[in-house]
């Protein structure tokens, strides 16, 4: 069944390779445009059609001879080439551009459409009632598929991936590739080439389409002897028969029940650090290209896998919605359709170029310059993008733009663990106060766009318009002052009240903020990322924090490195507030949902992606739904129900979301440009782009 589950909007097509030169085209241009509707600052879409000179540079055809490298500039280092640690606490989007395509998988999702299809699986199984509760898929791969160093990929290796991620409880993005929803999913080997997962509780699209099924596959010749020294630390290591205390740090509680589990979470978390910190030099690869050298603060260095499966394959999508896949014996995988219509996508896979050199810069600035320069083929740009710094970078000599509508969002989080961010009307109160119009139009001139749902508007099947935006329009005087009567219900009290004057057209800072405890409130922090990093993010932290104060609250700004705010957030929990941003994955399935705020997620108990610990059973509840049903219908009613409860309950605040602007020099041929997410999502197309050598 095809899975067309996303709306593009506000796309810009830019026709300038595939135009004749010097001769005039009309070109369709699909634009996003702010507009006041109702003192409502929305998006809209506007279609005009453009008539444009062609005088691109002319560049050889693609498939002409390639370039030394397919030069990339980023902005922060890696925190490792280690996949596991990638998929874990190391997690980060400058990872995911260096290790790109290490794993191999048995399906993945269709370029652009974001179907599910076939990878290595020869086809997609029927699921099979086993008549005793339990449920299995077998699964027949293709043979000749090889890791870069020669060894074939097998059905021992996803074995051995499953049972490593399951038996070592690991982290983060693991859990739900080999233990969707805590249901146990036994893999085995059939024979060299089948592999069959037999469910313990009937499979769901959570769990099997957007869970097992798209799994990374690791190679097991490579990582046995550091999966060895893990299981040695599990050596007789077994659940204590004692139920787990819920406070160990409370007077009355059980100390030898303490002890016990105190020893079994330990084992296990040195069991996780072994994997998570193996040297990965020399790891083998299934993608296109192997990440072969690392300087820090320099550069990354991956070169070509001439071994790579999948080279020379064919991409092909039909109007009537069909998938192709043309292997370069012939061999033909389709689904969805039946090849009628015009076609819509082909293109032949990589890699093209021997080598791709990630440049490390220090900031936007130095990136974008470096592409005006020439230095550099390609920026990937996972921030924000202020217009100055993209017209000035457009400026460069056969620079191109591709802008695509955004699957993330910018978010500010609080530690809910800590009182009073515990406490639903502190976080009231910041959702008041921040005026996030403000800050986007008369701050940052409208280079992103506000944001009040958890799902990106240009995912269109699953975002809900309809979720609540209260406090759109509110002036300044109106929001200070709703936001000290929620206090002061909840029983916050200052020996100074703050209050909007008329006559200094600003508010009066209130003083001597007590919480309903009758504690004063602590000092906090917000961490966020630095002004040279991301100046859109340090811009929003810095105003949050100013009107904090404005209550009265002790808030203060903490700008620092990407890389520095990871620890205290999503590996010792250990932070009051923090900004950031994600890249939302699967465009499909939003099972982000689950993994954020879900609580069997809570970073502080499990090491996984519920940074805010938020713990609602009525929320569990309609997650836990979500991920087991098979209803696509129902799964986008629970997905619109997700949204209008999270933004009542306010784990997160979400600010904004942007347009994606990808910016090449036009020597760079991308199979296509149109994708949610943008190329930048794509990791930049690594394997398919070509760098063709100017005339």
């Amino acid at each position: 069944m095809s899975k067309k589950l996303f709306i593009l909007v506000g796309v810009l097509v830019i026709a300038s390779m595939a135009l004749a030169a010097c001769t005039p085209e009309t070109i369709t241009v699909v634009e996003t445009v702010i507009v006041e509707k109702e003192g409502e600052t929305v998006v809209e879409t506007v279609v005009v059609e453009v008539e444009v000179e062609a005088e691109a540079p002319v560049v050889e055809e693609a498939g002409a001879e390639c370039c030394d490298a397919y030069r990339i500039a980023i902005f922060e280092e890696p925190v490792s080439l280690n996949y596991w640690n990638y998929l874990g606490p190391g997690s980060s989007v400058w990872t995911s551009y260096v290790v790109a395509g290490n794993a191999a998988a048995l399906f993945t999702l269709s370029d652009q459409r974001f179907d599910f299809v076939t990878s290595l699986a020869k086809a997609i199984p029927e699921a099979v009632d086993n008549g005793d509760g339990t449920w299995s898929f077998t699964v027949e791969m293709v043979e000749g598929a090889a890791w870069s160093d020669g060894e074939a990929i097998t059905a021992d290796d996803v074995v051995f991936t499953q049972n490593v991620c399951k038996d070592l409880k690991l982290t983060q993005n693991w859990p739900n590739q080999c233990n969707p929803l805590g249901i146990e999913v036994i893999t085995e080997a059939v024979d060299e080439y089948t592999v069959k997962f037999t469910y313990a509780a009937e499979p769901s699209l959570g769990t099997w389409q957007a869970g097992v099924a798209l799994a990374p596959i690791l190679p097991e010749h490579f990582w046995a002897e550091q999966a060895a020294g893990a299981y040695a630390f599990l050596d007789g290591v077994a659940a204590p028969e004692v139920e787990r205390p819920e406070d160990c740090e409370a007077e009355d509680a059980d100390a030898d029940a303490c002890d016990a589990w105190g020893a079994y979470d330990e084992a296990f978390t040195n069991a996780r650090v072994t994997m998570y910190e193996a040297d990965a030099t020399d790891q083998p690869t299934a993608g296109g290209y192997t990440t072969d050298k690392w300087e820090a603060g320099a550069f990354v260095q991956r070169t070509a896998n001439e071994g790579y499966y999948f080279k020379g394959a064919e991409i092909v999508e039909y109007e009537d919605g069909t998938w192709q896949l043309i292997m370069p014996d012939g061999t033909t995988y389709q689904l969805y359709g039946n090849a009628e219509g015009e076609e819509i996508l082909r293109f032949t896979s990589g890699p093209y170029s021997p080598n791709i050199i990630f440049s490390i810069y220090g900031s936007q600035d130095a990136a974008f310059l470096a592409l005006s320069n020439g230095e550099v083929d390609y920026v990937i740009n996972p921030l924000g993008l202020a217009r100055g710094l993209r017209e000035q970078a457009e400026r460069g000599e056969g620079i191109e733009t591709y802008t695509n509508a955004d699957y993330g969002m910018f978010y500010l989080a609080f530690n809910m663990t800590q009182y009073p961010q515990s406490e639903y009307e502190f976080r009231q109160a910041f959702d008041i106060v921040i005026d996030k119009e403000f800050v986007i139009n008369s701050v940052l001139g409208g280079v992103v766009f506000p944001m009040y749902s958890t799902m990106p508007p240009g995912n269109g099947f699953w975002h809900n318009p309809d979720t609540p935006k209260p406090y759109v329009g509110l002036t300044r005087a109106e929001r200070v002052d709703m936001a000290v009567q929620v206090l002061k219900d909840a029983g916050w009290t200052w020996t100074a009240e703050p209050y909007w004057d008329d006559d200094l057209q600003d508010v009066v800072p209130g003083e001597g903020l007590v919480m309903p405890n009758g504690e004063a409130m602590p000092e906090m922090t917000i961490l966020g990322p630095g002004p040279a990093y991301d100046p859109i993010r340090a811009t929003f932290n810095q105003w949050i924090s100013e009107w904090a104060r404005e209550l009265g609250m002790p808030v203060q700004s903490e700008l620092t490195g990407f890389n520095t705010i990871l620890g205290p957030v999503f590996i010792d929990a250990n932070y009051d507030m923090y900004i950031l941003g994600w890249s939302l994955g699967n465009v499909a399935f939003p099972d982000y949902f689950e993994s954020f705020w879900h609580s069997r997620n809570c970073t502080a108990d499990t090491g996984n992606y519920n940074t805010p610990c938020l713990k609602n059973e009525a929320y569990d509840a309609l997650v836990d739904e979500f991920m087991s049903t098979s209803d696509l219908g129902r799964a986008q009613e629970l997905v619109n129900e997700m949204q209008v409860m999270l933004a009542d309950l306010r784990p997160y605040i979400t600010l904004f979301y942007k347009q994606v602007h990808d910016l090449a020099h036009s020597n760079v041929v991308f199979p296509y440009t149109e994708n949610l997410g943008g190329i930048e999502s794509l990791q930049g197309m690594q394997t398919d782009a070509q760098v063709m050598l100017y005339k």
